[in-house]
Parts: structure tokens; sequence; C-alpha cells
């Protein structure tokens, strides 16, 4: 009978030892998988350099592994959906997620990046700005809370800022086009646009197809007249992404400048059938009609853009400017002094607004207008031309005189100055 029991007792030892050996490798792969779930968290900034770029996706599942073979780590659960969230555009869930989180075990420098990240999504950049400093307190190289700094900076038009702190980046990820890109926007606010032009082409020398940089480039050489080239880059953009309006509207506008109505006409259209509201693109199609002559339609097409951004000062000169030309100048004074309510600083507004008056006989107002509009552009003629042609018709030609002789002070070569003052 010995002999039985004693098989039955190393039977069971022999079991018991299998099942520890199964638990302890089914413990060991559990803490691998979770060990691969925090890995994602510590993705190397020139790999993933924002938080859109880690691959939450992939970490979740390694959680679900983990936690499946036994091994559990609640306030990463918290962190990784909080990024998910984050990615998606679930704010809410994504701030609910980290609080969570931070409920389980405190801040940290990485908590921080992500309210930073959260909070500058739901426009409030106060709140993303100090969750910056706490994360840089802690410390100051981390790299994505250096990014969110130039990117918070560049949002509220501070080059030296974002300067600073790309810079910085740039030591750790200087083949990093996206950095060069942004580079070059604080360049540009810093009106430094050679400078900008150099870092768009660094971006693009990393990466051809980065539309982006290719639209940047194309902006910038625009503004500085280098029509052609703009065009070009323009194009690329294009030919890079057909679904980008900024690529299409750009396109259009140098096609605008070259005089091509009809290749014009196809981009701007592409454009506004990429972003249906782009201002941008309806006020150049209304441009568009202008320069060729259907002034009807130029201003409907005005009116339309007004209906929708109200508040464009820019849109109500140009309005203005084409009532004059179809002779409505109590309608153009009226969308002139709109356009002064919008922006009061605006030379053009004014300078407008003098002339519809001085075509309806308010001339005092005419007057006052236009010496406004001179006051604010201390470098443009055209104010005091218009002035001084208004003195002449009220028979004024000792003020006319004056007028003449201030605007030939800012152009000495303009022919109708020059023959009235010899005169």
């Amino acid at each position: 009978m010995r002999r039985p029991i004693l098989v039955g007792l190393v039977g069971s030892l022999a079991a018991s030892l299998v099942g520890v050996a199964f638990l302890q490798h089914r413990s060991a792969e559990g803490e691998e998988a979770l060990v691969r779930a925090q890995a994602v968290l510590a993705t190397p900034f020139a790999e993933a350099p924002e938080l859109h770029d880690l691959e939450v996706g992939d970490a979740l599942a390694a959680l679900d592994e983990a936690e499946e073979l036994g091994a559990t780590h609640p306030s990463l659960r918290h962190d990784l959906e909080a990024l998910a969230h984050l990615k998606r555009g679930d704010l809410i869930f994504a701030e609910g997620s980290l609080t969570a989180a931070r409920h389980a075990d405190g801040w940290n420098v990485s908590r921080h990046v992500v309210a930073a990240a959260i909070a500058r999504a739901a426009d409030n950049p106060e709140v993303a700005r100090e969750h910056v400093r706490a994360a840089l307190s802690e410390d100051s190289d981390e790299p994505r809370a250096l990014l969110l700094e130039a990117d918070l900076a560049l949002d509220a038009h501070e080059g030296r800022v974002a300067k600073r702190a790309l810079e910085a980046l740039l030591e750790v990820g200087s083949r990093l086009p996206s950095l060069h890109n942004r580079l070059g926007l604080a360049h540009e606010l810093l009106g430094d646009d050679d400078a900008a032009e150099q870092e768009f082409r660094r971006a693009l020398a990393l990466t051809d197809d980065f539309v982006e940089a290719w639209v940047n480039l194309g902006r910038t050489l625009r503004a500085r007249g280098e029509a052609d080239e703009a065009y070009l880059a323009f194009t690329a953009a294009t030919e890079n992404a057909v679904g980008d309006a900024n690529a299409w509207l750009g396109r259009g506008l140098c096609a605008l400048d070259a005089g091509r109505f009809d290749e014009a006409r196809e981009a701007l259209d592409r454009a506004l059938e990429l972003a249906p509201h782009d201002s941008v693109a309806e006020l150049a199609l209304a441009d568009l009609a202008l320069f060729e002559g259907r002034l009807p339609a130029a201003a409907d097409r005005y009116r339309a853009v007004l209906r929708e951004h109200p508040t464009l000062a820019d849109a109500w000169v140009k309005l203005g400017n084409v009532l004059v030309r179809q002779g409505e100048h109590r309608d153009a004074a009226r969308a002139f002094e709109e356009a002064i309510t919008q922006a009061p600083q605006l030379p053009a507004a004014h300078n407008g607004l003098g002339a519809a008056l001085g075509a309806t006989g308010e001339t005092t107002r005419a007057a006052e207008a236009l010496e406004r509009a001179a006051e604010l552009a201390p470098s443009d003629p055209n104010p005091l031309l218009n002035l001084a042609l208004l003195h002449e018709r009220g028979g004024d030609r000792r003020r006319a005189q004056r007028a003449w002789e201030a605007a030939l002070e800012r152009d000495p070569a303009h022919p109708v100055a020059l023959a009235r003052v010899g005169r």
C-alpha cells in the first residue's frame, strides 16, 4: 500500500511544480507585455516628436495582454487612454483620464505635457502655458514641453520665444523637418523672410513631400514678389496633396497675380470646395470678377463674403471701391464707414470714405477723412492727391496747392502733382 501512496505524493508534487512553473511563465509574459506598454511613453523625441505620433493603440493592446496575464498598472492605463482620447480629439474624456492618472500617483513631467496639449487643443493657452512651465521647471530639456512652448508662442505670434525653444530642440532633433518648418514661421514673425525661406527649404531638403513647408515657402516667396518661384512651390504642394485647401489657394492667388484668370478660377474653386468657408478664397474670387471688369458680380461676391464674415475690414473697403466705380457713392461711403468701425486705423478705409463723400458733395467730412488717411499712411501720396482734387473742385486753390506740394514730398515724381504745382 505504501508504494501507491508514494507514487501519488510524487505525482501531486510534480503537478504542483508544473503549475508553479506555468504561473511563473505567465507572470513573466505579463510583465514583459507591461514593459512593452510602458515603452511607448518613453519613445525618443526624434522618433515621435509630437504626442499624436506615439503608438498609443499598440501600447493599449500590450496593456490588455498584460492584464489578461495578471499584470496590472491602473495609472498607466489612464495615461494611455488620455493620449488616445487626445489623439481622437475627445478632449473631455482625455481630461478625465488624465485626472484619474493624477489621482492615482500625482503629477509628473509627462502628465504636465499631456495637460498642456489638452488645454491648447481646447483653446485655453494660459492653462497650457502653466503646464508647460511646470514641466520645464522639473526638466528644462524636456523636448515635447519645449515643442509645446514653441507652438503656443507661434499661436500667439511671439516669434522670439518660439525661435528660442525651437533652436534648443534642433540640438536634439536637427533631422526633423517639422522643427525647421516651425523655425521658418518664427523667423517670419520676426520679419526675417530670408531666414524663414532658408528654414522652409531645409525642411523640404529633408522630405520633399512636406506639403505645409511647400505652402509656407510659396507664401513667403509671393509676399516678396517672387511670383514664379511662389507658383512652383504651391504647385509642388498640390501635387503632393491634392486635397490641401491652402495649396490650391496659394496656387490660385499666384495665377490671379499673373493675370491667368481661368487657371485662377479653377484653383480657387478647388480651394473653396475643400474649405467652403475660407474668406481669403472667397475674396480672391470676388477680386477675380473685379479684374475681369464684372463690377456687379464683384459687388455681389463681396457682399456674400461680408454676410458670412462681417468683421473683415478689407472686404468692406473692396466693396466700397467697387461701388465708387459704379457711381453708387452713398452706399460706398457706408461700406467705408463700416470698414472704419472694424479697423479704425486702416488708411484705405479713410481714403475711400473721403473720395466717396467728396463725390456726394460732403466736402468738410471728405476733407477730414482724407486728412486722417494721410496721417495714418505717412508715406502714401494718394490721400493728399485726393485732398488736392477735392479742394480744386471746391475752388480753394490755396489749400489745393498745399496738398499738391505735400503729395510731391511723398512722391517727387508724381506727374499729376508736378503738373499742378508747376501750373
